[in-house]
């Protein structure tokens, strides 16, 4: 069925109340039809006793079917999560999940902080434990209905969040469901959270008219540029000896890739990654410098770009003479409770905004421009490029290293492949081009995110070649069985790459780095960190049909990705590669 767009990121379908299967229908049926009118494709399930009235809502679709969005089961929550959030990043449209009731939601909570740090989309919905001990229809049957309600089930995520309701009256179906995904499509995006009494669900939602359709669903757009503001930061860059713009997210949306790269190369302006989330800028850009550190020492103008972090002192900050600006979606980063990087210059926008605002406003200062900075960001680039090659190791020499695979990868892969990143992989060494084939783990760091939403990726996107990078804890963190399982059963063969040292590296550098010459250090303390003896991970993926490998040799490294992309590719299969890495 084909959609229309009535707003950004919003593609609806037309509505099913113009059906005649659906008058006077469950709350439960009008609900995943309004769910599938305002665009959403897809429902991401982990199941429990809340959802009798949708399962049955689901048998009795009828010629009402193909208007619900198409269920699919995750053995986990996290999963669950994992894969909508990896959806929503292929499609750009809001995604649909559920889970059971209190518990449900507690074992989704990390995936949603991740959502929200992220700024996606999500429908996120759960059961509600019957209010009713008696009396209707879903109300309380079994024991563990007293047991799982709670004094307040949204608390557990309302911190993050945009919205939480609950469905009270089936009579509420479609505008609560209306107003759930233009909250969560409004800038700057996130998740919403919506409890669904069963009795509610089971009540029998009044007739609508079908002469008197609900208007198109439109989301406010996103904010634009104060001309002012460009006029200052256009007169800073065109007029500095060494501008910089530095970004982290700017790639969350896809369109300005293309868009900061043109402006860059034009108007000689440097570019630098801090801590890249998404492909920003393609690797082989001229005058990229590589991390922003490193232009720190010079740059007299630095724009910084959707960064929620853009430095950390102890490693390096902008001179203190230097002209800072900071701009984004909420430059201020307010969901941070505590975040006090300096600027001389704040601008609240979207990135296209700013970026189509500055091009106009540097078309008129070209001579502005000094003649000689093209020269000298270029080479500058190049020096960063010649210092990263020398710290790479030479082929089929010496242990792997993350270094190494990573390098390894990046020769194998074609460019439209995708890939999510849960640590290792150093997108400099990495070297992705096109937008939309890079996605880094999320700000706040909740651990099992990479393979869930690979496995969501690949459900979106079935022809593309879809890789996640992880490491051993990364891989334990994302219920590794449960993806699998949901790999095989909905037929999405996904390539799961784990860098194996047998240690939480982030638990033994946050030591190094708080205490470096601590006995800690020094006497290699590791009982917090240390997590030998692993499984024999290949196994894992064998257990549910795929391919796996465990690889000890780097002369054998690139071979064996081969075969797990031939796994993947040609014979449709998940495959694993437990690649077995130095410290």
């Amino acid at each position: 069925m084909t959609g229309r767009t009535t707003g950004p990121g919003i593609a609806q379908e037309p509505r099913p109340d113009q059906d005649d299967d659906l008058r006077g229908s469950a709350a439960a049926q009008r609900y995943l039809a309004e769910l599938r009118a305002l665009g959403v494709q897809t429902l991401f399930v982990n199941a429990g006793t809340d959802f009798a009235p949708l399962v049955e809502a689901y048998a009795q679709g009828g010629s009402a079917i193909e208007r619900y969005p198409v269920p699919v089961l995750a053995g986990h929550e996290n999963v669950a999560a994992g894969m909508a959030h990896g959806a929503y990043l292929m499609t750009g449209q809001p995604q649909a999940v559920m889970f059971h009731v209190s518990v449900g939601t507690a074992n989704a909570v990390c995936a949603v902080i991740n959502a929200a740090r992220e700024r996606v989309p999500m429908i996120v919905t759960a059961g509600r434990t019957p209010i009713l001990e008696d009396g209707a229809l879903g109300a309380r049957d079994t024991a563990i209905h007293w047991a799982q309600e709670m004094y307040d089930q949204a608390g557990m995520v309302r911190e993050v969040v945009k919205w939480d309701y609950e469905l009270r009256n089936a009579g509420q179906v479609e505008a609560v469901l209306r107003r759930a995904v233009s909250i969560a499509s409004a800038h700057p995006r996130g998740p919403v959270y919506l409890t669904l009494p069963r009795e509610v669900l089971a009540e029998t939602a009044p007739e609508t008219d079908a002469a008197d359709p609900a208007p198109p669903l439109v989301v406010p757009t996103g904010p634009a540029a104060d001309p002012a503001a460009v006029q200052i930061l256009a007169d800073r860059l065109a007029q500095a000896r060494y501008p910089v713009i530095v970004t982290t997210s700017a790639g969350a949306d896809q369109q300005t890739v293309a868009m900061l790269s043109e402006l860059c190369e034009r108007y000689a302006v440097g570019v630098a990654e801090a801590g890249p989330r998404y492909l920003n800028v393609s690797a082989d850009h001229p005058f990229h410098l590589g991390l922003p550190t490193e232009a720190f020492p010079d740059a007299d103008v630095l724009l910084f770009l959707e960064c929620d972090v853009p430095w950390i002192a102890r490693r390096g900050e902008p001179r203190t003479d230097a002209f800072v600006a900071q701009a984004g979606l909420d430059p201020l980063t307010s969901g941070y409770p505590m975040r006090t990087h300096r600027f001389d210059l704040g601008i609240t926008t979207s990135a296209a905004s700013l970026l189509t605002a500055l091009e106009g406003a540097l078309a008129d200062r070209t001579e502005q421009i000094p003649p000689t900075r093209a020269d000298m960001l270029a080479g500058r680039a190049e020096d960063h490029r010649q210092r990263l090659q020398a710290t790479l190791p030479r082929q089929g020499r010496g242990p792997i290293t993350k270094a190494a695979l990573t390098q390894a990868l990046s020769e194998v892969l074609d460019d439209d492949a995708v890939v999510f990143n849960e640590y290792w992989a150093d997108p400099r060494i990495l070297r992705r081009r096109r937008p939309g084939t890079y996605f880094y783990l999320p700000a706040a760091g909740g651990l099992g995110w990479a393979l869930p939403a690979a496995l969501g990726a690949k459900h979106a996107a079935p022809d593309r070649t879809v890789v996640a990078a992880v490491g051993d804890g990364a891989y334990l963190f994302a219920n590794p069985a449960a993806c699998h399982h949901a790999s095989a059963k909905h037929g999405l063969p996904v390539l799961t790459i784990i860098a194996n040292n047998e240690r939480w590296d982030a638990v033994d550098a946050s030591t190094r780095s708080v205490y470096p010459g601590g006995i800690a250090v020094r006497m290699d303390e590791s009982r917090l960190s240390n997590l030998a003896p692993q499984p024999a991970f290949a196994r894992y993926a064998e257990a549910s049909g795929g391919f796996g490998e465990e690889v000890t040799d780097i002369d054998q490294l690139r071979p064996a990705l081969r075969r797990a992309l031939h796994a993947v590719d040609v014979e449709g299969r998940q495959a694993l590669l437990d690649v077995r890495c130095a410290r």
